[in-house]
């Protein structure tokens, strides 16, 4: 799949099941526990719990808070709750809530981990170096920040339904 990475795709309208693509960036740590046991939601967010997604690669250079790797996924909405409040009152009765940010940077934050229908795991090689000063990760004896320490093993399965 090729996704140019300041190419945003929100939805126009968001439907119920409407299945969409999203992005997430995490380090490589949290990447090799994804590959071993799947997405663990955060307790708490700006869109309440949850796993959080970008709409498009580039979003997620400001949105993540860890770096290294990337996570294509193809996520099923479910019922859409849809805000451009930040911290908003969140129904119950809804899966995801999708943010229509005031910048067309859109994110989401899916409730139950049944939503994410498969993903793809990318390491970023050449990661924003300016971004990994800023979190004060430091260089790493081969002079990288970033080395592919994970188990290609891991990743069997990974690819075949996106």
């Amino acid at each position: 799949m090729y996704h140019s990475g300041n190419r945003c795709y929100p939805p126009d309208k968001t439907q119920d099941n409407q299945i969409v693509v999203g992005f997430h960036q995490t380090d490589y740590k949290a990447a090799y526990s994804i590959a071993e046991n799947g997405f663990r939601p955060s307790k708490s967010g700006m869109l309440g719990a949850g796993v959080y997604f970008a709409t498009s690669l580039d979003h997620t250079e400001f949105k993540a808070n860890q770096y290294g790797t990337y996570i294509c996924a193809k996520v099923d909405l479910g019922r859409t709750y849809r805000t451009k409040i930040r911290h908003p009152a969140l129904p119950e009765n809804y899966d995801t809530v999708y943010f229509e940010h005031e910048r067309s940077a859109d994110e989401f934050c899916v409730r139950n981990l049944g939503q994410i229908r498969s993903w793809i795991i990318a390491i970023d090689q050449n990661p924003n170096e300016r971004a990994l000063k800023k979190v004060d990760t430091g260089r790493l004896p081969s002079g990288n920040f970033v080395e592919d320490r994970l188990d290609e093993s891991v990743y069997k399965g990974c690819f075949s339904s996106l």
